[in-house]
């Protein structure tokens, strides 16, 4: 029997109602599921999401399942957007299938070592999965926790794991009137905890497909780091960051400087400018906006800044960022060396939502022109995890990261 899945969702004003229906949805197409993840907007109660643990366990009382809150999901073309329009959703992803196995591990919390807590969660899951893993999901801390420590779980994960490939998106609990956000709560089986960090591995009859893109292209000069401390770009060029991101986006116009000194990450994404890093794989920039000037005239980098690395002013408009879902579709077949897919799943970062405004809720239909999948679902996500072409997962912003399951 090949990889079978099940994807159901539902919009009742109850999570636990909603969950309820969502999951016995999933059960249907596959009945006997041996992972189980649900994504809870974080429009909901957080109050409910303990019944949703325990219903989603009492639906499937063979199977491993987890779940968490999330920024936004799409179904059958329908956004359910939790940030910008408050609107509700539940929705259910079931593994399962002969010589299907899944394992889920959860962190109650981020430690002091966020690298070790990554190589720990990697290896309970993997000690669970009874076979070699072929890839997984992962749903972490994302941008409510400061400073950012996913991309120090992920390569934790992968110190534990070198040739584990993974997806996913930072869980989250709402956003703040000042643009920060909530930590969002996480399950397993019955524990509910908030600042949870999870992990899913599949392996055994089936294939896995990964890719990220976001449509940004290099357009003006740029500057090396030069001097960096935790997520703080001190210097560029050995000057003082600010000074130089400034002369980088807003040139010598007055007007501008002041706009982005007073707040560069809204500035970026108005105007559709960043800062980018070139991946050595192709043409292809990992998003560092500037979110914030430090006191000191540092710039505040919440994608893992290092000495060394060239940073180049890139753009991003509506027609890019559209494009981008065909090139995700077409890196996403050659990763997993097919284009029939039993799944599909897509992390899309709340960001592309200010990019393509309304066009947005077509972002599921463009990827069906290109991606032919029997079951999708969609994720606002709140700092991806994305692989661009063969290479290792990152955590970043800005983007569209794809997931594709298929049987071998």
């Amino acid at each position: 029997m090949p990889l079978v899945t099940g994807v159901g969702a539902a919009t009742d004003e109850d999570a636990v109602i909603a969950v309820r229906a969502a999951a016995t949805a999933a059960r249907q197409q596959c009945p006997d599921a041996v992972v189980v993840l649900a994504f809870v907007t974080h429009s909901y109660p957080v109050d409910q999401m303990a019944g949703v643990a325990a219903a989603v366990a009492e639906l499937f009382p063979n199977a491993q399942t987890a779940g968490g809150q999330v920024n936004g999901i799409t179904f059958e073309n329908q956004r359910y957007d939790a940030v910008f329009a408050n609107r509700k959703a539940v929705a259910v992803v079931a593994f399962g299938g002969a010589g299907i196995h899944g394992a889920i591990s959860l962190a109650a919390s981020v430690t002091e070592h966020p690298r070790e807590t990554g190589r720990a969660l990697a290896k309970e899951a993997l000690s669970r999965l009874g076979t070699e893993a072929v890839g997984g999901i992962f749903l972490g801390v994302g941008l409510s926790h400061m400073p950012p420590v996913d991309q120090q779980l992920l390569d934790g994960i992968r110190d534990a794991a070198p040739r584990l490939r993974l997806t996913g998106s930072g869980l989250c609990g709402g956003m703040k009137i000042d643009g920060s956000y909530d930590p969002g709560v996480a399950f397993l089986g019955r524990e509910v905890v908030t600042k949870g960090i999870l992990l899913l591995v599949l392996g055994g009859n089936i294939r896995l497909g990964f890719s990220a893109t976001n449509g940004m292209k290099a357009t003006g000069p740029g500057a090396f780091v030069t001097r960096v401390e935790g997520p703080e770009i001190v210097e560029l060029n050995g000057k003082p960051a600010k000074e130089v991101v400034l002369e980088l986006l807003a040139g010598e116009s007055p007007e501008l400087r002041a706009m982005f000194e007073k707040n560069p990450q809204v500035m970026c994404v108005e105007r559709g400018v960043t800062l980018g890093a070139a991946d050595p794989e192709g043409d292809f920039y990992w998003s560092h906006p500037p979110a914030f000037f430090t006191p000191r005239g540092g710039v505040f980098d919440a994608f893992g800044p290092r000495v060394g690395m060239g940073l180049a002013v890139t753009r991003i408009d509506p027609a890019s960022c559209m494009d981008a879902v065909s090139k995700a579709a077409e890196m996403l077949e050659e990763d997993a060396g097919t284009g029939d897919f039993e799944f599909t799943l897509a992390f899309s970062c709340s960001l592309r939502g200010f990019t393509l405004g309304a066009e947005v809720d077509r972002e599921d239909a463009e990827l069906a022109k290109y991606v032919k999948a029997r079951r999708h679902l969609g994720i606002v996500a709140n700092g991806e995890i994305g692989s661009y072409r063969h290479g290792r997962a990152m955590f970043t912003g800005w983007v569209l990261a794809l997931f594709g399951a298929a049987s071998t």
